[in-house]
């Protein structure tokens, strides 16, 4: 018996809920649109601004939704990195750099997923390690330089987990 009591005005408000008295809802204009997405951009910013404070390395684009261009300095005007955002996400190769100017990385994305060629460079330019990506994840034989550029380990990588590590070649 409690249970009926508690059923019926559970659906009589969702009946009512369901049931407007005609009541048209009210459609936005093309200026309330404009600015409730302004607000939704400044809200995205406000939230960007705030992780890369945490994180000085975090690459965020303008909103969500940008694609183009991103390029991002250190403060002396050196470039930090840059790439392509495609719809809010990183897609092409992106570069990273020292704030010397020299490279630091190359990596590949398909629309927002780690793919193809991954390598990255010591100050010094010589090779740090290379390897690819496959769906976002280590998928090949990476090769680990020391600073010299020469090759300091080598393993095998399937699906991001290490399948075994490689005897050393001379290149």
């Amino acid at each position: 018996m409690h249970k009926f009591y508690l059923i019926v005005p559970a659906a009589i408000m969702l009946f009512c809920g369901a049931c407007k008295t005609g009541e048209k809802e009210k459609e936005l204009s093309a200026e309330e649109k404009r600015m409730s997405d302004s607000v939704s951009k400044i809200e995205q910013k406000k939230r960007a601004d705030s992780l890369k404070q945490k994180n000085p390395l975090l690459i965020m684009p303008p909103d969500s939704s940008f694609t183009g261009d991103y390029v991002d300095k250190y403060p002396g005007g050196i470039i930090k990195f840059k790439g392509f955002f495609r719809f809010g996400q990183r897609h092409g190769q992106w570069m990273s750099f020292y704030p010397t100017g020299t490279l630091w990385s190359e990596m590949h994305y398909d629309k927002g997923v780690k793919e193809g060629p991954n390598i990255a460079y010591f100050e010094n330019g010589a090779k740090r390690y290379e390897g690819m990506y496959k769906s976002d994840f280590r998928d090949s034989v990476w090769c680990y330089y020391d600073s010299t550029g020469k090759v300091a380990e080598r393993v095998l990588f399937k699906h991001d987990k290490v399948v075994k590590k490689l005897p050393l070649q001379d290149k």
